[in-house]
């Protein structure tokens, strides 16, 4: 007997055509601030936009906010495990951390949120964004600086 994932599509208004499967679906049980009704979102790669990825919500394409991976932003991970906690991380689990990326008009105006990263359980599919109580953690981090 085989089993066949149903692949769907959808439609971002910034990314175009995304197809994905039950699996990619990345849930986040709180919502994310600003969009708390949201709770289904994907991670999306574009191989002309790297480093960066693209969260996009399922519920409505057009909440698409770009991301960076910590490993590559200058103050890698200060997420502790209360904050990760309801992501049911275990000693196994692989977790991705991201920074929200804010990109100007001119497309060398990027700066990172390192205060309020964007973590994802890889294994559970759940994801959250902490807010961290270290105030010297920049919300407008120039990318770069």
């Amino acid at each position: 007997m085989t089993t066949t994932l149903t692949m769907r599509t959808l439609t971002s208004p910034k990314l175009g055509d995304v197809s994905y499967g039950p699996d990619d679906v990345i849930r986040f049980p709180q919502g994310i601030p600003g969009f708390e009704t949201l709770r289904e979102f994907l991670l999306v790669t574009r191989g002309e936009c790297e480093p960066f990825v693209f969260l996009t919500s399922i519920e409505r394409p057009e909440v698409t906010l770009p991301l960076l991976p910590l490993g590559l932003a200058a103050e890698a991970t200060k997420v502790g495990a209360a904050g990760v906690a309801s992501l049911k991380v275990g000693e196994a689990s692989q977790v991705a951390r991201y920074a929200v990326v804010s990109i100007g008009v001119e497309t060398h105006e990027i700066i990172t949120n390192l205060r309020a990263p964007v973590v994802v359980n890889l294994d559970t599919r759940l994801g959250r964004q902490v807010i961290l109580p270290d105030e010297a953690l920049p919300v407008a981090a120039p990318l770069g600086a």
